[in-house]
């Protein structure tokens, strides 16, 4: 038995209504990746903040407790290494911050938003160019 007759018209519209819904659902996929890989990306900027905090926030612990003991204990032969220890504190805080300052730059779903939107251009331009 043959297969009944479409017209050419009507196949073309089938055929771009079917191909229309796969990009979609395609679009819609790679946005949900971008998404994810984005907050992923969000996740571990936040923690390496939070690891830089830290190192900074021991270094400032162990400049609190050496320099109140230079003060407590001002004989010279407790400076030198209490100076020491206090430089070694700085460093401490300085990398701390360094690493802190580099992952401070937290921002949710930037480059999703920014996708979404090119597609709401780019689709609103398409709408405008059919209406033609």
């Amino acid at each position: 038995m043959p297969a009944p007759e479409v017209p050419a018209g009507e196949d073309s519209l089938r055929g771009l209504v079917q191909q229309l819904s796969e990009e979609a659902g395609q679009l819609v996929r790679d946005e949900v990746a971008l998404a994810k890989a984005e907050v992923w990306e969000t996740v571990r900027r936040a923690i390496w903040l939070l690891v830089g905090i830290g190192i900074a926030a021991v270094g400032v612990l162990y400049l609190v407790v050496f320099g109140l003991g230079i003060v407590v204990e001002w004989l010279p032969n407790h400076t030198l290494v209490t100076g020491v220890i206090a430089a070694a504190s700085l460093l401490v805080i300085a990398i701390g911050a360094g690493v802190a300052l580099a992952h401070r730059h937290i921002q949710v779903l930037a480059r999703t938003r920014a996708s979404l939107r090119e597609d709401i251009e780019w689709a609103r331009a398409q709408s405008k160019r059919g209406r033609r």
